[in-house]
């Protein structure tokens, strides 16, 4: 079973918009959509969630008012100010009594005031952190989530979508193709950790060379065989050629380029992958995907 990753140095190169297209040019492959903190692999791709699951990931304190004796020693220990003073109603208690209030937003579940507390009046309890989903595709299964607002554990749940997709591919006897998060951060190591391949997707901007070089030193450290494709190459033809230059310095291989071709909004916005149209970006795209398909085969 090969996984391969599709990511991105910073957000906005086209990283989904190339997800895309390879998922239908593939046809059957299990689609893995690791963006977990803004998905949207699933607004091209016609969908029917098959099964969902709410994922705990997380744990978050909270306070016992009536074993509480109000000594303050959790609002000293807590590192993150997620426990302060508030008026509230104590359980079997009359009247208001002010109490350790701990946000849940701001809690980390380190459990510093769960052992700093003299009477046990502090536990920490599972939280769910989001929802992770199985959908069907007219080109195979898809696994993908979403991060409830203001959650924390990203990197877990990324992980997770990856265990379904993997489940899936081992018992459909499939590859698995993940798109993935822009950026080097614990989401895009949890997404390219264990891949046998990663597709680098940049366009050609300053900022875009800058971050694909280090996403290029991420892959490295991992050892995983890493190809990047310039997208919208010729509205900087320049700029496109130092980045195959730094690329060739890297070792890393530039697999194709994509021009500019103002029919990818117009089929997002239509909610299609670019690959159902006759337009110079798609016809880029088939090209590139024939080669990683060759690859595909001989591995």
């Amino acid at each position: 079973m090969k996984q391969i990753a599709i990511i991105s140095g910073k957000g906005g190169t086209g990283k989904t918009t190339v997800a895309a297209a390879f998922a239908e040019l593939a046809e059957q492959m299990i689609v893995a959509d690791c963006d977990v903190e803004a998905p949207n692999l699933h607004l091209v791709l016609a969908h029917r969630v098959k099964t969902e699951t709410e994922y705990v990931g997380n744990q978050t304190a909270c306070i016992n008012t009536a074993l509480c004796t109000q000594c303050k020693r959790c609002i000293e220990v807590c590192r993150y100010e997620a426990v302060s003073e508030k008026i509230q109603l104590g359980e079997g208690l009359q009247g208001e009594k002010v109490f350790p209030y701990i946000d849940s937003k701001r809690c980390e579940g380190c459990a510093a005031c769960v052992y700093a507390c003299p009477t046990q009046a502090i536990q920490l309890y599972p939280e769910a952190t989001g929802k992770v989903f199985l959908s069907e595709t007219n080109v195979g299964d898809f696994a993908h989530a979403e991060l409830y607002l203001a959650a924390d554990g990203s990197g877990k749940l990324v992980a997770e979508v990856r265990r379904l997709a993997r489940d899936e591919a081992r018992r459909q006897n499939k590859a698995v193709l993940i798109d993935g998060s822009p950026g080097i951060g614990c989401v895009v190591i949890s997404t390219i950790t264990g891949c046998q391949q990663v597709l680098v997707v940049t366009e050609p901007s300053q900022s875009g060379k800058h971050d694909l070089e280090r996403v290029i030193k991420l892959t490295g450290h991992f050892k995983i065989p890493t190809q990047v494709i310039i997208n919208k190459w010729d509205i900087n033809p320049e700029v496109s050629q130092e980045i195959e230059a730094a690329c060739s310095q890297l070792g890393v291989t530039v697999i194709g380029k994509i021009p500019f071709d103002s029919m990818v909004p117009k089929a997002i916005a239509l909610g299609h992958p670019i690959t159902r149209y006759e337009s110079p970006a798609a016809g880029a795209l088939r090209e590139i995907w024939a080669k990683i398909s060759l690859e595909l085969t001989d591995s």
